[in-house]
């Protein structure tokens, strides 16, 4: 992300491939319908493009975005909301369109990436490198078991190893901390 506030074109077609599925994904179920959630993904985009000097350096990308699209839905939701007849034929106002929102708002993603930073920190250094390395900074398994010096296999059952412990950590908490 640092890269792409610099402004360099490259970082941001690798920030977009990585994650534009999940935006998609997440826009789809918020929206409800294929055709708007691509159209608010590609909204999305382009607004982090005209923020990025806007980011914080080190603060988590995926929140970050995930926040912007989010703001996005919901404006696109109310704006559809008010495009719908003020009134329905019997003179009441319409009821507002519903939808079902298991996502977490922005301030329960950033508890909710800090647990999972301070639970991978608990980690042995050999798993927790290898998890931060993959899930955290997003570089494939290929790329972490290079820097590493290890084979992609080593590089797997370690982030395989420390997948199963944090589903282990976040399985003992409650609803209200997990």
């Amino acid at each position: 992300m640092d890269r792409c506030v610099d402004g360099d074109a490259v970082a941001f077609r690798a920030l977009y491939a990585q994650l534009a599925p999940v935006v998609l994904a997440c826009q789809r179920r918020w929206v409800g319908d294929q055709a708007r959630a691509e159209d608010l993904t590609q909204e999305t985009f382009l607004r982090v493009h005209k923020a990025r000097d806007r980011y914080r350096s080190g603060a988590p990308v995926g929140a970050w975005v995930l926040t912007i699209a989010r703001r996005l839905s919901i404006d696109s939701l109310r704006r559809r909301a008010v495009a719908v007849d003020r009134v329905t034929s019997d003179g009441e106002l319409p009821e507002p369109p519903s939808f079902t929102d298991d996502a977490p708002t922005p301030v329960e993603l950033d508890a909710l990436l800090l647990a999972l930073r301070e639970a991978v920190q608990t980690l042995p250094e050999s798993q927790r490198q290898v998890v931060a390395m993959h899930k955290l900074e997003g570089l494939p398994l290929s790329e972490v078991a290079a820097r590493l010096g290890i084979n992609e296999g080593a590089a797997r059952v370690r982030a395989h190893r420390g997948y199963a412990k944090l589903r282990a950590l976040f399985a003992g908490r409650g609803a209200d901390e997990a």
